[in-house]
Parts: structure tokens; sequence; C-alpha cells
């Protein structure tokens, strides 16, 4: 047996000790309220019962017991283990179970844990099933016993601080935190809501910290829906899942700063639970790497946009490949694809490349896409042609004219995957339209980098012959740059170069020397080519 438990009942660490009647042990004596007279023995702190010999875990700081019993059989799923009776509270006391303050009147009371709560948190139901969660959540009265002894939890819905003090509703599964009340604080305000309220809240979407929303969408000014068709928006990016604006509905900046949003990407969810991952995955509007560069660890595409990551496992996902489903009726195939993660690499039908994240048919075991090429858009604009291109599938196309890429001028097939305008006759190959390797990257918006006291915009290319100097290595700048509005001065932003600024930043030298390999590893697979500039 134990000598000593960090139990989920109490702060500190319990020693096993044998049922001693002196206080010179720190062991309490309890005399009775009528005669004075000493009990024999003492109580358990958790089941309130008295026993007269054999062995307690004992804090001598708190004077707290638990017997044999509790300390061994308790789970945090357990919620609270005795029954609520109903009572007038004579004076104002805290809920044991959400933290509120409550005033004299009715109240739930627990005459073996001697605890009052309001009448509405006894009530609360053990288990709970929502639609934000795909587990079910389980009330328990030991946080603790999930978290530790916290008073920064993070609530999974509101993402307001909870106390592990207090009682709350978790996931055994994927240990999934939320507010004891947040459950009915949202059928509220559902139930609430009425059209002109919603109508109003679809017209400008306020992006503040404070308020309740899917994700920190990592944006300070407000964002207005707009639900027509303009070609304002031909060429643009939207800032979450960072693909085409093909069609609204849409948020855009009304500060006119250059942020748009698909309304879809608005409404994502803010957890999932993904095939891809053992471990649920949370939505953010920024990766934690260095400038929000970030690849993705399935399609291995590079990413500036909104990411479903696990920090445990430093797992990261893009909006197009964490929002797949397990199935899939792609337009490729005409039968349903499942989602997996294999252990053997399966060749791609569309770019014939190996992968280990793929979209496979049940029924065609020859037939495996990668997430790249199961996430190309099937209309994208190009500068080629005036019109959207749409994506056709060996052969789905019509008959076409052409034989040549419009882009590359090599040889294409209407038999094997294209962009078509059949209006122009123009085809192209996938990877002459879409570069995989960086589809998912908005270029344009700014970083304040520890390398410059300006502001740097990341562009693709400088548009400049020669290129201009990098302002650290002295040579000109090619592919991906960081350029300063004010000063006119440009950085690299691959290779050694921008490695060795980025050792001199603040969030490099505040991690120890093993996070600091982590930080290294991340910031390299976020470039798009590792050389040794």
């Amino acid at each position: 047996m134990d000598q000593k438990i960090e139990h989920f009942s109490h702060v500190h660490p319990l020693l096993l000790k044998e049922d001693h009647k002196n206080e010179d042990d720190g062991v309490k004596l309890v005399s009775c309220s009528a005669c004075e007279e000493q009990i024999s023995g003492y109580f358990c702190d958790a089941c309130r019962g008295t026993f007269n010999n054999g062995f307690v875990y004992h804090c001598s700081l708190c004077t707290y017991d638990l017997d044999i019993s509790c300390a061994s059989t308790w789970h945090p799923d357990d919620g609270h283990v005795h029954a609520f009776i109903s009572l007038n509270s004579l004076q104002p006391f805290v809920c044991y179970a959400c933290g509120g303050e409550a005033g004299e009147g009715s109240a739930s009371f627990c005459t073996a844990c001697q605890i009052w709560v309001h009448c509405s948190c006894a009530e609360l139901p053990h288990t709970i099933i929502k639609h934000f969660h795909h587990h079910p959540l389980q009330l328990t009265y030991s946080l603790n016993r999930v978290y530790g002894f916290r008073d920064d939890i993070t609530c999974g819905v509101c993402h307001g601080t909870m106390s592990s003090g207090f009682a709350g509703y978790y996931c055994s599964d994927c240990r999934f935190p939320m507010h004891l009340k947040c459950p009915a604080k949202q059928e509220e305000d559902f139930e609430s809501d009425t059209e002109e309220e919603k109508d109003h809240e679809d017209e400008t979407l306020a992006l503040d910290k404070d308020k309740e929303s899917n994700v920190d969408f990592g944006h300070n000014h407000l964002l207005t829906l707009i639900e027509e068709v303009s070609l304002e928006f031909a060429d643009k990016l939207c800032d979450g899942c960072v693909q085409a604006i093909t069609a609204p509905p849409l948020y855009s900046c009304s500060e006119n700063c250059g942020f748009l949003l698909h309304k879809s990407c608005a409404d994502l969810p803010k957890t999932k639970q993904h095939r891809f991952h053992p471990h649920p995955l949370t939505l953010h509007s920024k990766a934690t790497s260095y400038d929000g560069i970030y690849r993705c660890d399935s399609c291995k595409s590079l990413s500036n946009g909104f990411v479903y990551r696990c920090d445990e496992c430093q797992f990261d996902l893009d909006v197009r490949c964490g929002t797949l489903e397990d199935k899939v009726k792609h337009e490729s195939h005409k039968h349903p694809l499942s989602v997996e993660k294999i252990n053997i690499a399966r060749e791609c039908k569309c770019c014939h490349s190996p992968s280990k994240y793929v979209l496979v048919c049940d029924v065609c075991d020859d037939f495996a896409i990668d997430c790249g090429c199961a996430n190309l858009p099937s209309k994208i604009w190009n500068k080629c042609d005036k019109h959207v291109l749409s994506l056709i599938y060996n052969g789905q196309g019509k008959l076409m004219e052409c034989n040549n890429c419009g882009i590359c001028r090599e040889e294409i097939s209407a038999k094997k995957w294209l962009y078509y305008c059949e209006e122009c006759d123009f085809g192209a190959h996938p990877s002459c339209v879409v570069d995989k390797s960086c589809s998912s990257v908005k270029f344009g918006g700014t970083f304040q980098y520890d390398a410059h006291t300006h502001p740097l915009a990341l562009v693709e290319e400088t548009g400049k012959h020669p290129p201009p100097p990098c302002e650290a290595c002295g040579e000109g700048c090619k592919g991906w740059t960081l350029e300063c509005e004010q000063c006119k001065c440009y950085f690299h932003r691959e290779g050694q170069c921008f490695w060795e600024q980025l050792k001199k930043s603040s969030q490099y030298l505040t991690l120890s020397r093993t996070m600091r390999h982590k930080f290294a590893a991340n910031v390299l697979a976020a470039t798009p080519n590792v050389t040794d500039k």
C-alpha cells in the first residue's frame, strides 16, 4: 500500500498513518458537541464517517484525513457521490460547485460533506452530450485530479479561466474542460436569439477577445458581411483557409486593411477530433511558429492561415486538411473515400507522389489520393486566363482542342487531372496552376520581426531587377522576401541569413536549450527552401 499519495480531494500530499488518538501526531481529536467528551477516533473528510482504528491518509498541515475506502475508490467522473437536500441558507455562501456567490434563501446542502451549492447546480446532469464536442462530457467535483491544483484552466467553450477548486465538466477521452454553467448558457443564448438579432450579428462581426466566438481571429477591426458577387475579390485570398474568394458570403475588414474571411471559415469548430491524429486539435488564428508560417503535417504545404494544432505533439493541420471528414465524396472517384493515416505510403493517383496521409477507396484497392491533391480547388483564378478555371478529372471534361499546357507548354491529356476553361479552350496542369508546397500562403501581410524596427511585409518576389540586397548578408533577395515599406530595405525570409537573425530574437533567447532545438526545427520546416544562404 502507498505510504504517500497525491489525492484529487486535497491540495497537499497525504501520508498513510496508523489511527492514533493523541494530538502530538498531528491527528485531530473530535469532541461531542453535547457532553464535550472526546469521541474515540476521528472522521473522514470525504465521506464524513467515523472510524476507531486501522489506517488513514492524513495531511498534518490541514488536519485533513481520508479513510482507505475513500482514498482508493473515488474517481473524478463520479460527480458528487452524496445526495443533496433542499434547505434555506441563513447566510450568504459561495457555491461549492460553480464558485458563484449566493445569498440567503433556498439552497442545496450535502450533510455528509457539509457543503452548500445552488439548487440549479445540484440538479445538473452527470453526463452531457453537446454539438461542439465529439465525446460525452462528465460532471466532476475533482477537476484538480485531472488538471492539478490550478486557477488558470481555460474553458473549451467560452475560453474563460476555470479553477480546479470547483466543479466542472470535462472529457475523460481528451481532457476538454468546460465551466459548469457553460452548457446552460449556450442553450439560453441560442434560444433567446430573435431573428432580428441574428440578422444584426451577420451584418457586422465584432472581433473582440472578450466576446464569445469560435476562434480569436487575430484581427482588431470590425468585419462586414458581404453577400453580393464582386470582381473586387476575384484575386483575393481568405485569411482563414488561404484559398481564393470565388463566391460570397464572406467577411471583409471595415477598415479596408485587406483582411478577408469566408463565412464558413468564421464558423469553423474550435476543437476537432481528426483521424490523422489521436489527440484533439484546437483551432488557432495563427500558428505558434515565429511569424505564423507553418507546414501542414498531412499535405506538407506551407501556410500562414488558421491552424488546427495539438500543442502536446506539435502537430499542425491547415484548414483544408483539418476540416476533412472521415468519409469524403470526391468528384474524382465514384465511391466514397476514407480519410486515413497509414503506415506504408501509397502513390497518389493525381501527382504520383507517395504519402501516408491519404484518401482511399474501400472498394477499389488501387485508388488513393494525397491530401494536397484532394484539396485542389474545383475552381480557381489564374492570370493566364480571364475566366475561372475548373478542375476536371480523368476524362470527365469535354473534348479539348488544345494539347499543350497553357503555362508550361508541355503536353497535357484530357484523361488526367487538369484545370480547364471551356470558353477559351485553355488547359493547364494542376501543378502549374497550384504550387502545392506553398498553396496556402497569403503574401502582403506584415509582422513585427526582431531584426528590424518597422513591421516587415512578406512578398513572394520583389519584382526588382537586379534583386535588391539583403540588409543582413548583402546578397540579392530572390524568392520569399521581407520588405520594409518605410525604409525600402529587404531581408531574406529563408535560409541561413534568416536563421541568424531569428536566433537574436527575444522569443528564441527565452527558450531552454531543448526547446530551442524544437523551435529551430519548426522554423526550418516552415521555409520554402532550406539553402546555404
